[in-house]
């Protein structure tokens, strides 16, 4: 059982008595500062409003020296996973400290993330972009001007129980089997959806395979960016599209960025009543605050609002083979193509920072920006300079 989640000297404390600590953005993930067993440096922990448990990277979690509490199982788009479950006390952003939590371990997780933290857990979470502060509290502030209220559907019987992290969480001693990750009504292309609120995911909107299967939405758009996206089970197929628009609450989105997942996978997808996610592409362009207890969803639109669409723009994919970064996607006609890389190409630097992370968040910039790579092919390097366009 959870402890009473003690505030930690300094923190900043809300004016109804909640608390609110820093985050930051890095490439699309939002993320705070973990404390594990007292241990220094803390770790990146990704916020993630999609998740119904708190997690860690296996390898990291074998190097602390956590202890294994059992298994369980995760559930992504595409498959569902076993995993391990570790042990350790946390403190959450320098605000919240607990002194015993489960994390599951995960294989995977995007760099540098090492864990994930589920704000559905909490009774009360918001997020402000233009701050950067994550608000975690009891009950909702008392000045909400400007904010859209959204139903929120929550509370569908999803896997694992709320964690009682001290006052400003939910006491669910009785009750093990709730699932607060925020659900809202949106439209899509003049159709009523359901999409959960997922700032775990780095793209805009993404659809589940079987919802695209069952629209025939696969081959509805003759112009699209073949890809792929890794999950916890596996890499798959998707396709980047750029739709109609996108209705959540009284805000439009015209011609969003679109990522559908590939139908050939529908068997594999676990969902429930929703159909797809709404990702840190929008979501980082909106404050918002969930109340899951009251089924709301407070949105305002922030600073990032009118910011342009990031996506793959070069038509190539850079991932580590054997440990070493290579071209492992290339589509013909594409900058990348023009531009004179191979398959197979070992990529061993660009100008940039971030290594190969930067370079892939670097080949999803605005239409005329120029991505310099170095390559090495058959013993000789090269730089290349691929021009990016848009491709949908």
């Amino acid at each position: 059982m959870a402890g009473a989640g003690l505030l930690v000297p300094g923190t900043a404390v809300a004016a109804d008595g909640g608390v609110t600590y820093p985050f930051a953005v890095t490439r699309n993930m939002a993320w705070a500062a973990v404390q594990l067993n007292g241990k220094d440096p803390p770790l990146p922990f990704m916020i993630d409003t999609g998740s119904s448990g708190f997690a860690i990277l296996r390898s990291k979690a074998q190097e602390l020296g956590l202890p294994k509490y059992g298994k369980t199982y995760a559930q992504s788009a595409v498959g569902r996973i076993d995993i391990h479950v570790y042990g350790a006390s946390v403190v959450l952003g320098g605000a919240v400290r607990e002194p015993w939590l489960p994390l599951a371990g995960f294989d995977y997780m995007p760099p540098p993330m090492q864990g994930l933290i589920p704000l559905a857990r909490f009774r009360v979470m918001g997020m402000d972009f233009d701050t950067r502060q994550v608000l975690i509290t009891s009950r909702l502030p008392k000045a909400l001007e400007g904010y859209e209220p959204l139903d929120l559907d929550v509370g569908r019987g999803a896997e694992g129980s709320l964690d009682r992290l001290g006052a400003s969480s939910s006491d669910d001693n009785n009750q093990l089997l709730k699932d607060y990750r925020p659900v809202i009504d949106a439209e899509f292309n003049g159709e009523p959806v359901k999409l959960m609120v997922d700032t775990g995911s780095d793209s805009g909107l993404f659809l589940f395979p079987d919802y695209v299967r069952r629209k025939g939405l696969w081959d509805h758009f003759p112009r699209y960016q073949p890809g792929s996206f890794r999950t916890l089970a596996r890499t798959a197929n998707s396709r980047t599209v750029r739709a109609e628009r996108l209705k959540i609450g009284k805000l439009v989105f015209a011609n969003p960025i679109v990522t559908l997942g590939d139908p050939a996978d529908s068997k594999l997808d676990g969902t429930r009543t929703e159909v797809g996610l709404i990702g840190m592409e929008f979501l980082r362009r909106l404050n918002f605050i969930s109340d899951p207890q009251r089924r709301k969803l407070w949105i305002r639109p922030n600073s990032a609002i009118t910011d342009g669409y990031r996506y793959d723009r070069a038509g190539a994919e850079v991932a580590f083979e054997d440990g070493v970064a290579r071209v492992v996607e290339l589509n013909p006609g594409s900058p990348a193509d023009r531009a004179g890389l191979k398959l197979g190409d070992r990529v061993t630097g660009w100008r940039g920072a971030d290594g190969l992370d930067g370079l892939s968040w670097a080949l999803k910039g605005a239409p005329g920006s120029k991505v310099e790579i170095q390559l090495e092919r058959d013993g000789q390097t090269r730089l290349v300079a691929v021009v990016l366009e848009e491709a949908i």
